[in-house]
């Protein structure tokens, strides 16, 4: 039995699969261990991964991508409403009131659901790990945004199920990131002594997440999360195609905003410039032929000019850093290591703001792309028992506050409030009727509760 440890990113996904000589991460059939998340509908069939993301251009109205982040939203939430004007495919409200896609597949117009997507990209991950294993792949542990309400867990869990999964369990990525960090390390405190604390720092295309854990032999606790949800290098990619969409309307007479196709072409290649700028100081070239109307457009860009249109981002990454401190109360000084993680973390400026704040050099001892992953393969493993692991224990945290409230007649006219941690037993003493409101990551349920002894709820 093979256990899979998938890592399931807005722009890319990776998997890894545990093995009996360590965690492997599995390459695709073009030899790339980095799979887009991205599927292009077609009149005669569908695309997933590399496949679809050369149609992104050709295709551009039936290749969905960025879809990962309207899991458990509705259509009429503030982030869908702000994503439609980035979208090159059409989404719709759907009977439930959560966000479809609409596409036309096998020249019929159709409305999938987020799930639906995402199972689709799931069980492409999926056909790519038994190819190269050999053997079917069920158990698999999935990875989740740190920041990710339940209902976006549950929506997830239910796109596993669609393409034949059996998820073990969704992992924060953050917490990923620390197990993969510390599962290897035979230097940590033993359980006496003093824990290490180590700051993880994972910036990725579309989201900012940081974690502070400690960790002892044997035993890993995530002490506090911080999160920026729409800060990541996607927005860095946005300043440099919003100064272009601005200097060649100048410069050329062109509205390059009011076709799509355009703009998709300028996105590819803001992004690769982005990148060549990390690497680069200099004055860099961006060209692109036939661009709009037959005409050939060129400009340049350097790393000074690029960070001075950032500023605005760039202030947004400390305050996560300086949450995660205050939540803890832990300084500076008691920080041992600052690793960071995700692939906006190699631009030097955001790696500067890091280091500066801790006042400290980034560890940089794990895979940047692939240390969700591996993560993801480890606590399978540890799961599942079909494998022997070295005995590790996680205690992860819950980013948004639990509340329970309740009315019983026998108290009308007062009220009782108390802030309480609980175990996952809560025990209700009560004669009479009542009714108990219970509140977790913005869901809300109600049940009204006979109760005439003593009962486990």
């Amino acid at each position: 039995m093979s256990v899979v440890g998938i890592d399931l990113g807005f722009q890319s996904c990776y998997v890894a699969v545990a093995r009996a000589g360590g965690i492997e991460t599995i390459a695709n059939e073009y030899s790339d261990r980095c799979t887009p998340a991205c599927i292009s509908f077609g009149p005669k069939n569908r695309s997933i991964g590399a496949a679809a993301k050369s149609q992104v251009i050709s295709n551009a109205k039936n290749t969905v991508q960025g879809f990962k982040r309207f899991h458990g939203r509705a259509f009429s939430d503030p982030f869908v409403e702000a994503e439609k004007s980035n979208l090159a495919y059409d989404i719709v409200h759907l009977p439930t009131g959560l966000t479809g896609i609409k596409v036309t597949y096998m020249e019929e117009e159709r409305n999938f659901t987020t799930e639906q997507v995402t199972a689709m990209l799931l069980s492409k991950l999926k056909e790519t790990a038994e190819s190269v294993l050999k053997k079917p792949v069920v158990d698999c542990v999935v990875s989740v945004p740190c920041f990710y309400t339940d209902a976006e867990r549950r929506s997830v869990m239910d796109a596993t199920q669609i393409a034949g999964l059996n998820c073990l369990r969704l992992m924060n990525e953050t917490t990923a990131v620390a197990l993969a960090y510390g599962i290897y390390k035979q230097d940590l405190p033993a359980l006496e002594e003093k824990p290490r604390n180590v700051v993880f720092v994972d910036m990725g295309h579309s989201a900012y997440q940081v974690s502070v854990c400690a960790f002892n032999r044997g035993k890993l606790k995530v002490l506090a999360t911080a999160f920026d949800p729409t800060l990541g290098g996607r927005k860095f990619d946005e300043v440099l195609v919003n100064h272009f969409c601005e200097e060649f309307g100048k410069k050329y007479k062109l509205d390059i905003k009011s076709k799509i196709r355009a703009l998709l072409r300028l996105s590819q290649e803001c992004e690769k410039l982005k990148k060549l700028m990390s690497a680069n100081a200099s004055d860099l070239p961006l060209s692109i032929e036939c661009f709009m109307n037959d005409v050939d457009v060129s400009g340049t860009m350097n790393r000074g000019k690029f960070l001075e249109m950032c500023n605005d981002l760039l202030a947004r990454v400390e305050p996560p850093l300086r949450s995660v401190l205050e939540q803890t109360k832990l300084k500076k000084e008691d920080i041992y290591a600052v690793e960071i993680v995700g692939g906006a973390t190699r631009i030097p400026a955001v790696k500067e703001k890091i280091s500066k704040f801790f006042g400290k050099e980034l560890s940089t001892t794990l895979n940047a792309d692939e240390a969700v992953t591996r993560g993801c393969a480890l606590q399978c493993a540890i799961l599942s028992p079909a494998f022997k692991v070295r005995e590790f224990s996680i205690t992860d945290v819950v980013p948004y506050p639990i509340s329970l409230r309740w009315n019983s007649p026998a108290e009308e006219g007062s009220s009782l409030h108390k802030s309480v941690t609980f175990c996952r037993m809560i025990i209700y003493f009560s004669q009479n009727k009542f009714v108990s409101l219970f509140s977790f990551s913005h869901l809300i349920l109600k049940s009204l509760l006979s109760l005439m002894a003593p009962v486990q709820k």
